[in-house]
């Protein structure tokens, strides 16, 4: 069905005067403004840049400070079926002067370039649209209602939601991953995205090791449009084992999984920008906040590691050698966060280490770098619920009641118009268990161990859960097992080994460009191996 497109005129409030025509469609939000030379300037706000909208009640209390409302929030139950609520009270608020005005709130968050320093960067907008062409709030308010109904539409439409599926997202955080700030980056960062979009979700802080394991291969995953992992790339690794766990791991696997970076490393985060093209630095968590919401997912590939006693998934990367040195004995500097990786490097690098030991790989034949592409999948649902505005169905029974009550000074950079009066029409990275010669083996990357909070009541679960055999009844491989002899086709080097590593997406790091020819779906590991007599110097510069 073809979304109506909405068309009205307004004035900005900085400018008496001027005139704004805004239109709103599939393509999101155009601004016409004339000015009095007869000129006029058009921008646009893509509505992929659109993160949700807000029906907003400016109120005045009787000392003349302002404030925002969100609209039709009830707190005494009462309903009034009357169009005029000018001298209605909440929270002993009540309208100066009168004003019928009801406010649409548009948040969007779009990229700029700083010329200065040629930085690209998502900036947060907000487009306040004032509704006031007719005499009463409850049809100025309905109008307003109309237009947030239009914006939601319009995004529902281009991610194929379903405006009925009102799932949440389960959100996992390792209040211990990198530096430990992970719970008040969420609360700061992530947690106003989140609202503006209108993005509900259930958040669970894990406790020890492999409590994220444990908790996803039991939970009931219906309710869910998606997982995210708030932490580093072990919180990650556990979330996607426990997947691999359940017995109905073909089913679970389609569920979309995120990440929010809070870790040391934050490789896979950096991997996933760079693949969708989004600027991560400055801003990492806003960006991976943003692709999140968006909505849109692609399949990446995962690796399967036999070891004498298990079998784990890996996303990242498995090493051996070097890199795993770093990445396990740097865990002593976890407080500095990335720069532990560096610190340590030099460290490893003055005593550095040989390994002697066996390599099997079958090449990629006849492997075209550039004609290898890989495009985004549909888009899986991520939708977007009504928790932030459970009673915006209710303006139709002349329910206008507000308390939710948002500062103005919280909207900064805001784009100021309103229409005219009485005019006609929002464990580890993924590292692993260490085998028995954890110095010269080791399934390593980013974030050597996975440390979460843990009470002293936790000692027992903790010992529990160490013990445990771990089953998977995720997908089988083809390759030969550790007990058989590799094919032929294989290639086998032999010999002392500065380090081995095998990787498959673009970045070990958030500083770290391993892979540039890497693919999230390419189906191809790529193995770097130094041998032993390289000097210290090219190895620093690798």
């Amino acid at each position: 069905m073809e979304l109506e497109e909405l068309t009205d005129i307004f004035y900005t409030s900085d400018k008496k005067g001027q005139v704004c025509r805004v239109k709103l469609n599939a393509s999101g939000f155009t601004l016409q403004r004339e000015s009095t030379g007869g000129r006029s300037r058009e921008q646009v706000i893509d509505l992929n840049d659109i993160v949700g909208s807000r029906c907003i009640v400016v109120k005045k209390d009787r000392r003349g400070c302002s404030m925002l409302c969100t609209s039709a929030m009830q707190t005494d139950g009462n309903r009034s079926d009357s169009g005029d609520d000018t001298k209605r009270k909440s929270n002993s608020v009540t309208f100066e002067h009168k004003d019928a005005s009801a406010y649409l709130y548009v948040f969007a968050y779009i990229l700029n370039k700083k010329h200065l320093r040629n930085i690209i960067r998502r900036e947060r907008t907000v487009l306040k649209l004032r509704f006031r062409s007719f005499d009463t709030f409850g049809d100025n308010m309905r109008e307003a209602e109309r237009w947030y109904q239009t914006v939601r539409a319009f995004k529902g439409h281009s991610l194929g939601h379903s405006d009925t599926d009102e799932r949440r997202i389960l959100v996992l955080l390792n209040p211990k991953s990198g530096s430990g700030k992970a719970r008040e980056i969420f609360n700061r960062q992530v947690v106003p995205v989140l609202n503006e979009a209108e993005q509900s979700y259930d958040l669970h802080v894990t406790k020890h090791a492999n409590y994220a394991r444990e908790f996803i291969r039991v939970k009931i995953l219906d309710n869910y449009s998606g997982i995210v992992a708030v932490g580093g790339d072990g919180l990650f690794f556990e979330i996607l084992n426990g997947l691999l766990m359940r017995a109905d791991w073909m089913e679970a696997r389609n569920i979309p999984l995120g990440i929010v970076p809070c870790g040391s490393g934050n490789g896979l985060a950096r991997s996933i920008a760079h693949v969708c093209g989004e600027p991560y630095e400055p801003k990492p968590i806003l960006g991976a906040t943003l692709t999140l919401l968006s909505g849109k997912s692609m399949p990446m590939d995962v690796v399967r590691i036999q070891q004498q006693n298990q079998i784990l998934y890996s996303f990242l990367s498995v090493g051996w050698g070097l890199i795993s040195d770093i990445d396990i004995e740097s865990e002593r500097l976890r407080s500095l966060g990335y720069q532990r990786f560096t610190i340590w490097t030099l460290h490893r690098l003055i005593s550095l280490r040989t390994y002697r030991g066996k390599v099997s790989y079958l090449p990629k034949e006849s492997f075209n770098m550039e004609s290898d592409t890989m495009s985004l999948a549909d888009p899986l649902p991520l939708k977007h619920s009504r928790s932030c505005n459970t009673c915006l169905d209710k303006l139709h029974n002349g329910c206008f009641q507000s308390t939710d009550c948002i500062e103005t000074s919280k909207y900064y950079d805001v784009i100021s118009l309103q229409n005219s009066i009485n005019q006609s029409l929002q464990s580890r990275c993924d590292s692993w268990f260490s085998p028995a010669s954890c110095r010269s083996t080791y399934h390593s990357v980013s974030e050597s161990i996975y440390h979460s909070v843990a009470d002293e009541s936790d000692a027992e679960s903790r010992l529990q859960l160490s013990n445990l055999s771990v089953h998977l009844c995720g997908p089988t491989g083809s390759a030969p097992t550790l007990d058989e002899p590799v094919p032929s086709t294989w290639v086998v080097e032999e010999g002392e080994f500065v380090m081995v590593h095998a990787a498959y997406q673009t970045h070990l790091g958030s500083d770290c460009y391993f892979v540039p020819q890497a693919k999230f779906n390419d189906g191809i590991i790529y193995i770097v191996i130094i041998r032993s007599g390289i000097s210290r110097s090219q190895l620093l510069n690798f």
